[in-house]
């Protein structure tokens, strides 16, 4: 049913299809940002982090668990049924979220800006009932997942950069408005790209099915740490942005997006990296012996290795990077981009260590840590936003992603030894090294930003 390939492969054909997914994703963002504008291009960003929060209580663990456990399964005709369960139990959870998201989104004050907008990007959890890219992780077919997310992504930015601006103003829409629906027909034609694929795997096509009660209340049961986890993840990853679309104006919100999408993207080589890691690890977590610790050591070394220098280099290139890549009406974002640029190497490694615990079936011991970071972005951004804008939604998310990876890598202890970098050393000592390495590379701003919020 799986393929023969190492992790090696599946980590490369992932990565691959990520990174061409990506420079055409982020094509698209700075033709965005160009022609929109600050203002409208902030009022966009605010709809997509609404879209994610939707969408991940709309799937709320299920999506991960599915891999998981499907991973597990050899017998086509098992794993069909168990995928066609999965997709009903989502159906269900799509229409709450449509009924929450329709009582709950005239409430919040950017809904103002253009409420048919956010309802575009609330009905994204439609298309996701039908999303077969969680099927093909778990079955290691991530060619074809590959190919998913490369053909989404085209015809994502191939409808913004071609057709945006003759769509402008047709039947009364603005500019704005269609970039929803772009993201729409793009999210339902890639996951409709693997539905051929799937149904030669398994012998049919995946089609929702009501199952047993019993069955879903013992999926809702082992998701809902995953789910609860992955929503408090959101907080800590755009949680910044919907405070900003609250607190502060579009064209703040616009200048902080700008930045923090840069940003974004070592999260999504994160995301990328777990989907060829998880089903490998979940298997390796269910055999005896210290292999899954010993693979852990060595993944988690040479993420720890990889991301210091986005850190360094984010400090030091920030605004200029910024400039380059979005123009000088946003070089506000300069100094946003490197308080970012550490706060998501942070994120990144605590991520990594999140993941690992759920691999080995511990999803309940990552709740906590993430609801601390969460706590810390709405407690400081709701202090810090309303004063110091952009710069201070930044400062919250430092300190939040510092105290996730901290209290992460508190919960993975036993699985660290002297495999790691600093032989010899305590855990806890080694722990510290790093923190002083970050703390080195972001202290010229960190002092710099702490004098402008001293000085009011």
């Amino acid at each position: 049913m799986r393929g023969r390939a190492g992790i090696v492969r599946n980590l490369g054909v992932l990565s691959g299809s990520q990174a061409a997914a990506q420079l055409l994703n982020l094509a698209a963002l700075v033709f965005l940002a160009r022609v929109l504008g600050d203002r409208w291009f902030g009022v966009v960003q605010v709809g997509v982090a609404v879209s994610a929060y939707a969408l991940i209580t709309a799937e709320w663990g299920l999506l991960t668990l599915g891999v998981r456990e499907l991973a597990r399964l050899e017998q086509p005709a098992r794993a069909r049924a168990y995928a066609r369960v999965h997709q009903g139990l989502l159906a269900v959870l799509a229409v709450v979220v449509l009924g929450l998201g329709l009582l709950i989104l005239p409430r919040l004050p950017f809904y103002r800006e253009d409420p048919l907008l956010f309802l575009l990007y609330l009905a994204l959890v439609v298309p996701q009932v039908f999303a077969h890219e969680w099927i093909g992780i778990g079955m290691e077919r991530m060619g074809w997942v590959g190919v998913s997310r490369i053909a989404g992504s085209a015809i994502y930015a191939g409808a913004v950069l071609l057709l945006l601006r003759p769509l402008d103003g047709a039947w009364g829409w603005p500019a704005w408005r269609w970039v929803p629906v772009f993201y729409l027909v793009s999210f339902a034609a890639g996951q409709a790209a693997l539905a051929l694929p799937v149904r030669r795997w398994l012998g049919g096509f995946v089609l929702p099915t009501v199952g047993p009660r019993a069955e879903w209340g013992r999926r809702l049961r082992d998701a809902a740490p995953i789910g609860a986890s992955i929503l408090t993840m959101r907080v800590l990853i755009n949680g910044d942005l919907v405070l900003l679309g609250i607190l502060a104006t579009p064209a703040v919100a616009g200048q902080y997006a700008a930045p923090a999408k840069i940003g974004y993207l070592l999260v999504v080589a994160m995301e990328v990296l777990w989907k060829a890691l998880l089903p490998r690890l979940s298997r390796l977590a269910a055999e005896p012996g210290g292999v899954f610790a010993a693979r852990f050591r060595l993944y988690f070394g040479t993420v720890a290795v990889a991301v210091a220098p986005v850190a360094v280099g984010g400090v030091l290139l920030g605004p200029g990077l910024v400039r380059l890549v979005f123009g000088d009406q946003y070089t506000a974002g300069g100094p946003v981009l490197q308080v970012l640029a550490v706060s998501y190497s942070l994120l990144a490694l605590g991520w990594f260590l999140g993941n690992s615990l759920l691999a080995a079936d511990r999803q309940r011991e990552i709740f906590l840590p993430l609801l601390v970071g969460a706590a810390l972005v709405v407690g400081l951004g709701l202090v810090l936003i309303p004063r110091h804008g952009a710069v201070g939604a930044a400062v919250a998310v430092l300190a939040a992603h510092g105290a996730l990876f901290g209290l992460t890598a508190v919960r993975c202890r036993r699985w660290f030894n002297r495999d790691l970098a600093g032989a010899g050393l305590p855990f806890l000592a080694r722990a510290g090294l790093c923190a002083v390495a970050y703390a080195a590379a972001a202290g010229w701003p960190l002092r710099h930003w702490l004098r402008r919020l001293r000085d009011g």
